[in-house]
């Protein structure tokens, strides 16, 4: 199957964003948070190092936690929620990125994981 070995190259819906990915990833995970649940947001997860994002971005930092933890990115053209980096303390080690960027047949046969995030 493509992309199964092979890097993978995530788009937003103008095409001014693109992430390219190491590789397809295992699972995919739909949270059910506020901020997934209105974006929709599906997460694939990553280590910074790996991934590539080029392209002009807008953030939003979530203002209703007791403690940001995460920067959550979308295009600045189309609005398209794209990815998500750490912050502070959660800045190392992973990073999400939308899998709703990626043409649903390179994801075919990915397993869809529930995550609760919304009694976190």
């Amino acid at each position: 199957m493509e992309g199964a070995g092979e890097a993978l190259v995530a788009r937003c819906h103008c095409g001014q964003v693109t992430i390219t990915l190491p590789r397809r990833p295992d699972e995919i995970s739909q949270c059910n948070c506020s901020l997934c649940s209105k974006t929709g947001f599906l997460g694939i997860y990553y280590r910074p190092d790996e991934v590539v994002v080029a392209g002009e971005l807008d953030s939003y930092v979530r203002s209703d936690l007791e403690e940001a933890c995460i920067t959550n990115w979308r295009c600045s053209h189309c609005g398209c929620a794209t990815h998500w980096t750490g912050l502070g303390r959660y800045a190392d080690g992973r990073m999400g990125v939308n899998a709703r960027m990626l043409d649903s047949s390179l994801l075919e046969g990915v397993p869809l994981k529930p995550v609760d995030g919304a009694s976190w």
